[in-house]
This record gives C-alpha cells, sequence and structure tokens, in this order.
C-alpha cells in the first residue's frame, strides 16, 4: 500500500482474488473492503499531521509535499506560451511599464488638474502641431487636381478610425490568446475569426439585417427597443405643455442676421386679427 498524503490519495497494487466465475455481488464487496482498508490507512496518516486551528474553517491539518506524479492532459507549456503577444513585442523593443500619476501641477492656475479629460492641464495659447496638413504628390497618391473633393482633415480622421478598429481587432485576438483565458491556441483563433466574422456582417449600413446567411451561420440577434406611448387618459395639463413647446420652438425661428421673420408676425397678426370674438351679447330684453 502506497500512501500519498500530500495528494490524499492511497494506491494499491495487489492483485483482487477474481475471476469470471467471481458473481457480481461478491467483486463489490471484495472492493469495498479494500477500498475501506485503503481509506483507513489513509487517515491515519492525515490525523497524525501537525494542524493549526482557525477562526473560520476549524482545524485544519497541515499536508506535506505530494510525493505521488499525476498525469496531466495536456503537455507543460514552455515559458514563450505563457507570454501574450505585447509583453514579447515589449521585450523586443525594450518597453518598460510606467505608472503616471493621473493629476498634474498647472503653474498658471496654480492648482493641480487632470491629466486628460475635462478640466486638463492645457495651453490655451498653445497652437497644435497638426494643425497644417502637407499633402505631397507621389506615385502612391494622386495629384490634389485630380481629386478636387478630396479633404485632407476629413482623410486623416478615416485613416485614425481605421486604425482605432485595427487596434481594437488586435486587442480582442491577444486577450483572446492569453493563457489567462482558458483557451487553447486553436479556440483562441477560431473565437477571434467568429468576432471578425460579426463585425463584418454589421457593418452595412442596415447592420446585416437584410444580408444572405450562409448554410449554418447563426443569426444575427438585434435588441429591439420598448416603443414608449403616452396615456390616453393623461392630464390636460401635460398636453398644454406639448403644445407650447411646439409653439415656442415655431416662434424662435428666426433669420441668418438674427432678426424675426416679418412674413411670419404678420401674418401671424393677421390670423389673430381674424378671429372671431366670442364676447357674449348683452341679454335682451323679454317682452311681459
Amino acid at each position: 500500500m502506497d500512501l500519498d498524503a500530500g495528494s490524499l490519495a492511497a494506491f494499491d497494487t495487489t492483485a483482487v482474488p477474481i475471476n469470471a466465475a467471481t458473481p457480481a455481488l461478491s467483486i463489490d464487496k471484495i472492493l469495498l473492503e479494500k477500498t475501506t482498508g485503503a481509506l483507513q490507512q489513509l487517515f491515519d496518516v492525515v490525523f497524525a499531521l501537525p494542524v493549526t486551528a482557525t477562526d473560520n474553517n476549524g482545524v485544519l491539518a497541515s499536508l506535506p509535499t505530494p510525493t505521488s506524479k499525476l498525469p496531466r492532459a495536456l503537455p507543460v507549456p514552455t515559458s514563450d506560451q505563457l507570454t501574450t503577444r505585447w509583453e514579447k513585442f515589449a521585450k523586443e523593443k525594450g518597453i518598460k511599464k510606467t505608472k503616471k500619476t493621473r493629476r498634474v501641477f498647472d503653474e498658471e492656475s496654480g492648482k493641480l488638474k487632470v491629466r486628460y479629460g475635462y478640466d486638463e492641464k492645457r495651453d490655451k495659447d498653445e497652437v497644435p502641431a497638426d494643425w497644417l496638413i502637407e499633402v505631397k504628390n507621389s506615385k502612391t497618391r494622386k495629384p490634389v487636381d485630380s481629386e478636387p473633393d478630396t479633404d485632407a482633415y476629413t482623410a486623416r480622421a478615416a485613416e485614425k478610425r481605421e486604425r482605432v478598429a485595427k487596434n481594437k481587432s488586435q486587442q480582442r485576438r491577444n486577450q483572446l490568446e492569453n493563457p489567462k483565458s482558458g483557451l487553447t491556441p486553436k479556440e483562441a483563433r477560431k473565437a477571434h475569426l467568429k468576432a471578425q466574422l460579426k463585425d463584418a456582417r454589421t457593418s452595412t449600413a442596415s447592420i446585416g439585417r437584410f444580408d444572405k446567411t450562409v448554410k449554418g451561420e447563426d443569426q444575427i440577434k438585434f435588441k429591439k427597443g420598448k416603443r414608449k406611448f403616452d396615456d390616453v387618459t393623461g392630464s390636460a395639463e401635460g398636453e398644454r405643455d406639448k403644445v407650447r413647446k411646439i409653439v415656442g420652438g415655431v416662434n424662435k425661428k428666426v433669420n441668418a442676421d438674427g432678426g424675426i421673420i416679418a412674413t411670419k408676425a404678420v401674418s401671424q397678426i393677421a390670423q389673430s386679427s381674424k378671429k372671431p370674438s366670442f364676447k357674449k351679447s348683452p341679454p335682451k330684453n323679454k317682452k311681459k
């Protein structure tokens, strides 16, 4: 009997005296006796170990180092497999992770301000370095004269959007390939391809609603927002507020120079003057 208290395991390599003629009930009884004896010996060893008292879990035994080598389902990963793409890239380029403080001192105001975000430290008179874009004619780029509608700033914004989308895709791939994700390289590539396929399908104007699907392809699920309807038996004051907002929006329309639209004002005055008055007429004397 080999006992391994560190792994809480017992190994009995002796042969079991059974054969083809042994009934099933006898086999179960023999195995139960063997298991009970091995378990009893294991518990005797465990109860002889030093113990420590804890407040939450009671008395715990200090197990020794395991002596038996248990087989693995997969080979032991190497150091290269445990490192992510970014860790490899940072190691090759010599990039070291440094943590910056969130707030920095602003000499103009004499206060601590955030590095990025609302009310950040910024020189108001500083001109951005990329305020002027130089367009060069080359073999890879058409001359500006042939593309009169091309805006360099719009093209730069489009290129930035493409770079951001590419970085997000690579970041998602790196997260899936991270050993901490619990996925094998094959499963990580499969999940990344699925995510890329979903992005491609939902990049159309209709978000893939009217695109044909391939056999075996999953349908895209869309979240439908709930429609809100006004209460039929609502208050009259709420209805008046709606009408006031509409009328106020119409009356606020002005010309480009800031003046009131004269024709609209005149028409409103004319319409108000044409409205019949609903004054009560004096009561007539009734004939007696």
